[in-house]
């Protein structure tokens, strides 16, 4: 490498200065040597800086509150000899045959770190980003919300699970500790609930729709707060993916008016519009948030159910506008290629769902709708057919093929 370095001495515009100026195979070497110059993550980072002061983040929430070390030392010295004095969990343990109450599993966890993880997972998803700016809160109060079904199974939202609209469309069964209280305090809290999606505004894309808002709830019991906007099942858009849906519970210094924020049962969901972060700023001196949870959703018929019904309007679907493949020239006589599909590349795919639907609704019967499939679709011949209709059928009564791509029309 060092036989290749060539230096020369050139005369710079300053005659009394003599510089050393490296080559290296007769070319000049542009700019600071590696070390010196500046990396392209150091450009970056000086071109996207922002002011510590103005990207802090700024705790909203509930103090923890403290315990006292003896205390935590005694309940932890009184379970450990509970456990040494107990030969028979030992025997069990041993035997691979110990069985562990996850309901006990699940309190510790609330008790520790629980909340933090909670915070945390918040933060992957972008909960506070969204909802609050720069504020976040650490969910001191554990939050349960149970999505009840025609069976005794509910469905429980936890910290981003999937669930469907058909599963949240009624109310939910909201559970939460209201027995917490801060230092020094004495008289009975209470609570405001909110539901809100942060994904899929029509309208305004930094706005949020609110699906459920409760003030004023006395102990607990979420039916007898004040119902300041109805409850109303989700409804994401079609093509949009998965949308998030929060819940948030805060905690009241006192009773609070929520009047302006009141919704009626209307056929118009912009008027559901909501932003959380407006709505905490006037409030935030009677509110502050103490419990999360909330789950994911993405498109099912129950949302055009609902938009049919309900809203009076035709279902919105999204299109990802996205690059055409590549198809070259269309030959005069393509060799080892089916026709049909052949052709289908060079049309609309549009057209060609369009054709598939109305050849799907000319089989059905308007009122006895479609015929049923055969017992031995193999079993039919068909005759006077050319080769690509005839595989093109088969394919069809045997549900393999492209028929996949348009079952859903």
């Amino acid at each position: 490498m060092l036989k290749n370095l060539v230096l020369r001495q050139f005369l710079t515009r300053d005659s009394h200065k003599i510089v050393q100026i490296p080559h290296r195979y007769g070319h000049t070497i542009r700019g600071k040597r590696p070390g010196v110059a500046r990396t392209l993550q150091q450009r970056l980072e000086e071109l996207n800086y922002v002011d510590p002061e103005l990207a802090r983040k700024v705790n909203i929430g509930l103090p923890q509150l403290k315990v006292s070390r003896s205390v935590v030392f005694k309940d932890r010295m009184d379970q450990r000899k509970k456990m040494r004095n107990n030969p028979e969990i030992e025997k069990l343990a041993r035997l691979n045959k110990l069985n562990v109450d996850l309901q006990d599993v699940n309190e510790e966890w609330i008790k520790t770190s629980g909340p933090f993880d909670i915070k945390g997972i918040a933060e992957y998803y972008k909960i506070y980003q969204h909802l609050f700016g720069n504020a976040y809160f650490v969910p001191r109060v554990n939050l349960r919300i149970l999505y009840p079904t025609s069976t005794e199974e509910c469905y429980p939202v936890y910290y981003g699970n999937i669930l469907s609209p058909e599963d949240a469309k009624v109310q939910p069964i909201v559970e939460f500790d209201h027995t917490y209280k801060l230092p020094k305090e004495t008289k009975d809290s209470l609570w405001t609930l909110a539901m809100t999606t942060p994904d899929g505004h029509f309208d305004d894309p930094t706005s949020e729709y609110v699906h459920w808002l409760v003030a004023n709830i006395p102990n607990g019991d979420v039916a007898k707060g004040d119902c300041v906007v109805p409850y109303m099942q989700p409804f994401p858009s079609r093509g949009l993916g998965y949308h998030r849906y929060v819940f948030i519970l805060y905690k009241q210094d006192g009773k609070v008016d929520l009047k302006e924020n009141s919704v009626p049962e209307t056929k118009n969901p912009s008027q559901r519009s909501f932003r959380t972060l407006d709505w905490y700023r006037k409030h935030q001196n009677a509110l502050t948030p103490a419990g999360l949870a909330f789950f994911q959703a993405e498109y099912d018929d129950s949302v055009r159910d609902l938009f049919h019904r309900v809203f009076e309007k035709s279902l919105p679907t999204f299109e990802y506008d996205a690059e055409k493949n590549y198809v070259g020239p269309q030959q005069w006589f393509p060799l080892r290629k089916a026709f049909n599909t052949y052709m289908d590349l060079y049309r609309d795919p549009k057209q060609i769902n369009k054709e598939f639907l109305e050849r799907k609704l000319a089989k059905t019967h308007p009122f006895r709708g479609p015929k049923p499939p055969l017992r031995f679709p193999m079993a039919h011949s068909i005759k006077n057919k050319p080769s690509w209709l005839v595989v093109e059928m088969k394919k069809e009564r045997m549900g393999i093929g492209r028929i996949n791509d348009y079952k859903d029309w």
